[in-house]
Parts: C-alpha cells; structure tokens; sequence
C-alpha cells in the first residue's frame, strides 16, 4: 500500500499539466481501492465553490462546468468540517444535493476526504461504489493518508503549470506568495546560483530546441562516462573484477540501445533534457522498486545515482550558459554569505529563499544589504527560476513573475516612492537622534555581512553596536589567518574614531555553516555553535581575540562581545582566555596591553535570570532578539512551515525585554539592543517605552528610525507600551502600535 501511495503522489507531482496530473491521480486512485468511482474537486474561494476537476466514474462532461457551493451538499460539507465523510447511503442523507449533470445515481457509498495545506482546505476526493456499504477503516486511511500528501504538490500545481508553458503557448504572468524578509520592492532576472542536482528539485519543462537538448544530454553523457572511466582505472588495484564490473554496467546503461535511446525519444517529444531524463530514470527506478526479489530492488538506487551524475553535469551547462543579469535577483534553496560574495553588490537587486523565514540568516543578511527578500517560497522547483523576470515585493511577501507591463509600471511607480521617502528620512541623518521630550537615543549600526565593510559616516551614527566577525569565515575554504583577521578588523576599527566597535567572536552553527568545518546535527539551533564551538576550539578564539587586540592598538575602541553565552562558567572561561590573548600580545609587541570592554549577547533564556551574577563580570551587554525571540517561543526561525508562530513582537517575548530592562537599568550595567527588533519602526519605539536607549541596526534603517524617535515622546510610547503589553497576541500589538502612528500622522511616511 506505501508503495501504490508513493506512486501515485510521484505521478501528480511530476505531470506539468494540472488537468493531465488529476485525470491521472482518480484513475490510479480508482485502481489502487477497486472502487466504481473517484472524483476530486478543487476550492476556488474566489466563487465560493468546489470545481469539479476529473473524474473516473461521474460523467466526465461535468469536468470544470460542476461546482458546488462551500456550504452544499456532501461536498461542501467534507470542506467545512475538515474530516472524513463516509457514508453508506449517500443519496438518504439530508446534505446530499442531486447534481444532474454528474450522473451520481447509481453510486450509494459515499467517502469523501479532504485535502488541506497549512490549515487551508484546497478541495476534496471522494470515492463511490454502488453498494450500499461503509468504506473500511483501510479504505478510509488510504484515502486520509494520500490526500495529506497531496496536499502540498496541489497547492503549487497550478503555480507550477504556469511557470512551465507549452510548446507554442504563451506565458503568463503568476504570482508567488512567500514570507516578507525584508522591505522594499526590486524588479531583476533570477538568477540561480547553486542548482540543485537531485531529481527532486527538477519540475517538468518542455523545450522547443530539441537539437539544442539533445546535443546538451549527450555532451553529459560523455563526461559522465568519461568519470566512470577514470574511477574504474584508479579502483582497478584495490577491487576485485567482478566489483569494478558496475562501471561497466553504468557505461551499458547510458548507451542507445539502453535508458539513452528513451530520453533521446522524449527529448523529440517536446521535453527538455533534463526533465527527458528525470522522467526516464524514475520510470525505471520505480520498476525495480516494485519488483519482489531484493537484488532488482537494490537497483533502482543504482538508475537514480547514474541519473544524478548525469544531472549535475546538464546542470553545470545549463548554469554557464546563463550570464549573470544586469539586475539580479538571487534565488537559492537557501542563500548564504558565500553566494552573496559571488554577485556584485551593485548588480544584486533582491533575494529569493525558498528555505527559510522573516529570521532567517538570509533574510537578516538581505536586511543589512538594503535588498528586499521574500523567503519561504513554494511553487516552483530551483531550477524553474533561472531567467525569470520577476518583480520582489519584499513588503507583502510576493513574486510576480513574467509581470504584465502595466503591472512592471505600478511597480516601479512604487519603487520611484521608496526611493522619495528614503531621500525624506536622510535629509535629518545627521541630526541627533533625540525625542520631543529630550532624551537621547545612540543608534549605532550591525556591520560584517558584506564582503566590503558597511561603513557609515562616522557623523550619522554612535559607532557599531554588532559587527558579525563570521563572514570572513564563511567565504573561505579554510580559516582565515590572524594576519587576514586583523586587516579586516583594522579596517572597521580605524573608521569609526573614538567610537565604540562591537566586535562579536565566531559565531557559527545553527543556519551559518562553515563549508570547511561540518557540524551535522539534527537540533543545529540547539547544538554547538557560538561560545560553545570556540571554547571547545581554542586555538581559534585565542587566534581571533589576538588579531582584534593588534587591529585595535592604534584606534583603542574596541570592545569584544561573546555570542550564545547560557552559563556564567562561559564567561569565566572566556575572560581567562581574553587575558592569556592579551599577555601573549602584550609579550609580543612589548607594550602593556588593557583589556577591552567585554561584554555578551543575551539570547539564551536562561542567562536572563543570571543578570545579577553577570553584572558583576562583564561591562556591558547586548540583546539579541533574533535569537531570544526564537528560544522563547520554540519556533525554529528558519522553518518557514511554523514561521507565523516566530514574531519578536509576541507579548511574551515583549513581557520579558520590559523585565530585563527594569533589571539592567537597576544594575547600571549598559546595554543596547542589536537584534531585528531594534530595526524595525514599531519594536524601537516599544524598547524606547522600556527603557532602552542604545540600538544597533542595518545601516538601510538607521535613517528612518532616528527619524521616527524624533517625532515622538518617552512619555507617550509608555502609554503603547502599557497597552501592547497587556495584549494577547502579536497581531493586537501591531495594531496598537499602528493605531499610535495613525494618531501622529505618521503611517503615510513609513512604509514597511
């Protein structure tokens, strides 16, 4: 039974036409349960109804004429109790609406399931029999079991189908809807930087340059043989004969008379390589796989890895044929700081994630450059993107791609307004960043996420509040030399005098892997990263901590910040070795060095509850709420299935920055807050009712938050505060934050 389940939801996922790929699913559905008849209707909660989409057993000229409102008959009502119906005699039941144009007469049995995708109902299957029966509990299970896997391929599908038109058809422009990483609006070309080369990640396109495909499948074919060739020369003195004989198998395999001669005949049918190739290799895996004898099944692993090999080396041509855009908007699985160093930041214009959420190390990284993000993105595969002309709505979270051109000119009506209100906030930069009623704010800037230091004029801010030493770490291959770590570190140091720089020590794991150094774990946010992976290695803190101390002997601002501390022995380990780096450098250049500030990120829970201890070992610290926010609610930041539960602004997480703040000014200990939430125009003005005056942002904020925190009063923001925190959801916080602008005459000139 798993296996016909897999099948069937493999055979709608890899059909590009939505009509095609749901006469399929009724048919194999009807087969797979020996029932008369199976039927599956779509919600289109534009009209209200449930479509008839295919049937195989119900008169197949009601397909796309039949609907059925939300609230009628069987139908309707599987839709809006969200569970199973089953019935034995459908027709008695008082919900059941004759349809006519159907022809349902002579079914009795009833079931009906239906298909929901993040708690959104997208329509309903049924199955029907003549007998007057109850469906068994299998049957049922079944049908439950296959609509839940279902729901996700049919919730893209048409998105997927107009993404990937015809031969001869034209395109038409669709919409994506993601999560929002970060504001603005950019219009570019995807591009796709690291493609996939797993047939998971390949959606079916069809090709009007069969030659072209053709010659591109055989240029793979003979590197892929070539690399058979050369593994069986170099194992030839260290296997047995009849083990090197799977080269030769691979080899046969990948000739004419074999899987070749079928995808040279679906290349000629209309399908790109790539896609001739996926639909060959998982045909016959799955041949193997259904076989009873376990030596054949083994081989469909064998068919898909020759597949893949093939893939990688389609892909590699496919990508070096594309020319990076004048404009690009970069799509990834997950782009990270190295595919960011790749593209030059003058031509890069947005970023598309398709991993990922509004917190996410991509969306933050989006946010430091000023380019506009929408992350967790479904609908296309990967490869689907490249070439794409698409608009990034980074405010709303959506993707128009191939816009119409009236659609091109609203955009960039609307980017024209970004770009007024951006000059609006900077004609007051390099005023104080001071309230109505007096009180004076530092804004400092997050720096370290580009491969040029983000620097600021020194007249505009109070110098670096976070500055993320990690990017130097990530775009290398190994790790970076104390004589490379100090150059860069000398660079941001001596551009900011008699300013305080940040600096935060090593802090990867969780979503920023080094490509040098794997750490695989299956809970990364909750494993070894930060603090804890630099304790365990000190030869590299101690190599960081000294190049900070020689970058800073001429600048004398530096100040060291210690990310993901959860104990007090942390810190006390980590000032031992702050010392032994200082002694060492100090011995070294013959100078009698003092030791920075130091301070740490408070993002773990539990070291919110050791502030009094802490107070005492440290001279200041900073909060990070990226990650705090995280901690507190037990959502990952980068799973964009529970990203509606991660929000900053949650009163729980708002309840415990008040408390922290009462704790920390009673303590005297300085503190500032560097995490998203300081950037964003309603979480400043709630931390400013708190208490805190010292923020550290994206330098693309920094203008419009002094802005804002000059037009309004401590006084007034406590009495939002007070509200926003006796809320009961992140939504009503919003609103009451939004209601206050609203009051001031504020909301028409900050967009976000």
């Amino acid at each position: 039974m798993l296996s016909q389940l897999r099948r069937i939801v493999q055979d709608v996922a890899q059909e590009p036409v939505l009509s095609q790929a749901l006469s399929g699913l009724v048919s194999n559905i009807k087969s797979a349960l020996d029932t008369e008849c199976c039927s599956v209707y779509l919600a289109d909660y534009d009209q209200h109804h449930f479509m008839l989409m295919a049937t195989d057993g119900l008169n197949p000229d009601a397909v796309g004429k039949v609907a059925i409102g939300f609230s009628e008959g069987l139908i309707g009502w599987v839709g809006q109790r969200e569970e199973p119906i089953n019935l034995a005699a459908a027709h008695q039941h008082p919900r059941f609406k004759v349809t006519p144009e159907v022809s349902e007469d002579r079914f009795s049995a009833f079931l009906g399931c239906p298909i929901i995708h993040h708690r959104k109902v997208l329509g309903v299957l049924t199955i029907q029999q003549g007998t007057e029966r109850v469906f068994s509990e299998d049957e049922e299970s079944f049908l439950v079991t296959l609509g839940a896997q279902l729901a996700s391929v049919l919730a893209n599908a048409e998105l997927r189908e107009a993404a990937s038109p015809g031969i001869g058809s034209k395109s038409r422009s669709s919409q994506l809807n993601g999560l929002p990483g970060a504001p603005g609006i950019a219009i570019g070309e995807a591009y796709v930087l690291q493609p996939a080369s797993d047939f998971n990640a390949v959606s079916l396109q069809r090709s009007e340059e069969p030659d072209k495909e053709l010659s591109r499948f055989y240029r793979a074919v003979r590197i892929t043989k070539a690399e058979f060739k050369r593994s069986s020369e170099r194992m030839a003195e260290h296997l047995p004969a009849d083990a090197l004989a799977i080269f030769d198998v691979y080899q046969q395999l990948l000739d004419a008379a074999s899987l070749g001669q079928e995808i040279e005949q679906q290349i000629a049918d209309g399908w790109c390589a790539k896609s001739a190739l996926k639909r060959v290799v998982e045909k016959f895996a799955r041949q193997f796989e259904d076989m009873e004898d376990a030596y054949f099944k083994e081989r469909a692993t064998e068919i898909r890895d020759l597949g893949e090999r093939v893939l990688i080396h389609l892909l590699d041509t496919e990508q070096r044929h594309h020319k990076l855009p004048e404009k690009v908007v970069l799509v990834a699985e997950n782009v990270t700081a190295s595919m960011l160093a790749e593209v030059p930041r003058q031509q890069l214009v947005a970023i598309v994630s398709l991993r990922g959420s509004v917190n996410s190390h991509a969306a933050i990284m989006a946010r430091a450059l000023g380019v506009p993000a929408v992350m967790g993105v479904e609908g296309l595969s990967l490869m689907q993107w490249q070439g794409q002309r698409v608009i990034v709505d980074g405010y709303q979270g959506h993707l128009l791609l191939d816009p119409a051109e009236a659609i091109y000119a609203e955009y960039q009506q609307l980017i024209s307004e970004d770009a007024e209100l951006s000059a609006h906030y900077q004609a007051e930069v390099t005023l104080p960043a001071e309230s109505v009623c007096g009180h004076r704010f530092a804004l400092m800037i997050n720096a370290g996420l580009a491969v040029d230091p983000e620097q600021v004029n020194n007249d505009v801010c109070d110098g670096v509040g976070l500055y993320r030493t990690e990017f130097p770490f990530i775009i290398r291959n190994q790790f970076p030399t104390e004589q490379e770590q100090i150059a860069l570190y000398r660079d941001m140091l001596s551009a900011y005098p008699g300013k305080p720089v940040i600096m935060r020590t090593l802090d990867v794991g969780g979503d920023k892997p080094l490509p040098y150094f794997a750490i695989n774990e299956e809970n990364p946010f909750l494993g070894w990263r930060g603090i804890r992976l630099t304790l365990d290695h000190p030869e590299i803190f101690l190599v960081q901590i000294r190049a900070m101390l020689k970058a800073d002997i001429a600048s004398n601002n530096l100040h060291i910040l210690l990310p993901m501390i959860s104990e007090l022995s942390e810190v006390d380990e980590s000032l031992r070795l702050i010392k032994q780096a200082c002694f060492e450098v100090g011995d070294e250049l013959g100078l009698e060095l003092v030791r920075p500030k130091v301070g740490v990120m408070v993002e773990v829970p539990s070291i919110m509850y050791q502030l009094k201890e802490l107070a005492t070992k440290v001279d200041f610290c900073s909060i990070g709420t990226n990650d705090l926010t995280q901690y507190l609610l037990a959502v990952d930041r980068n799973n964009a299935r529970v990203a509606s539960l991660y929000d900053a602004m949650h009163p729980a997480v708002l309840r415990a920055l008040n408390q922290m703040g009462q704790q920390l000014q009673a303590l005297q200990l300085p503190t500032s807050v560097c995490g998203e939430l300081a950037g964003e125009p309603a979480g400043v003005l709630l931390l400013a009712a708190m208490g805190y005056d010292s923020f550290s942002m994206n330098s693309s904020q920094l203008a419009k938050i002094k802005w804002l925190l000059r037009r309004v009063s401590v006084q007034e923001l406590q009495l939002v505060l007070n509200d926003a925190l006796n809320s009961e959801s992140p939504k009503v916080v919003r609103r009451k934050v939004h209601g206050f602008l609203e009051q001031k005459n504020l909301t028409s000139q900050l967009r976000s």
